[in-house]
């Protein structure tokens, strides 16, 4: 949907890709955490102080690996043709001065005019160049959700992002405060609850579907992280829905 006047809000996304286009160009300031954006074929670090672009009709896809909060700025592109910004969308992504980012973070509140100011200072200021994300969290990530079962080892992991395990792990634990099995076994669960909450699958469907061993190895797990074996936490939460 095409809009005629610049629309600018902070925004949070979560941990799963999504896939957008629109008619009007885009630019985010990440103000907290950060969210992975591949655009135009590159992969792109959305982090504080970070001005990323996404010129109008490009397909991008997001993901979240932690909480985060952007500024988002949707331009019309009549908008930034009339005051020559098209520039700010069409060169790769930039750190901005740490004064023009904290002026950034107000900018929900200001009038166009100000908004105006602001990119045109950004586009004057030029500011430093950012390097893309080793790490392909956009591909890595939403593969492993697709198919835990699948016997997943951070060798593997490895060789699908091109480094080797040590320098993996560090980049992964950067990237999602976590390490890789810990992470594992944080999506694991959370499925597995989803699963348990269908009363026709049995402990063992839910345990091989999850990437557990078997219902055995699935209970300890689930003990030690939940704090009780997962048919009682199954019970529970039947009991909740009658109640």
């Amino acid at each position: 949907m095409a809009t005629t006047v610049p629309l600018v809000e902070a925004r949070d996304y979560p941990d799963r890709v999504l896939t957008d286009r629109h008619a009007f160009h885009q630019l985010l300031l990440g103000l907290d955490g950060h969210v992975e954006l591949e655009a135009a074929g590159r992969v792109t670090r959305v982090a504080p102080g970070v001005l990323v672009p996404v010129a109008a009709g490009d397909v991008h896809h997001y993901l979240a690996p932690g909480d985060n909060r952007v500024l988002v700025l949707d331009l019309p592109v009549a908008w930034c043709q009339s005051l020559a910004l098209e520039a700010l969308v069409s060169r790769p992504a930039r750190r901005l001065s740490p004064a023009l980012a904290s002026q950034g973070r107000r900018l929900d509140e200001q009038a166009p005019s100000v908004l105006a100011g602001w990119l045109q200072a950004v586009l004057a200021a030029g500011g430093h160049g950012v390097a893309p994300p080793r790490l392909r969290l956009l591909r890595l990530l939403p593969a492993i959700r697709a198919d835990l079962a699948y016997p997943w080892r951070v060798a593997e992991m490895a060789a699908r992002c091109h480094l080797a395990e040590a320098a993996f792990a560090r980049q992964f634990r950067a990237l999602t405060g976590q390490s890789p099995h810990v992470w594992l076994t944080a999506q694991r669960l959370a499925r597995a609850r989803e699963r348990l909450l269908d009363a026709r699958a049995s402990l063992t469907e839910i345990a091989l579907a999850c990437g557990f061993a078997d219902a055995a190895h699935f209970s300890r797990v689930f003990r030690r992280h939940v704090g009780c074996p997962p048919g009682e936490w199954r019970r529970a939460r039947s009991d909740c829905a009658r109640g």
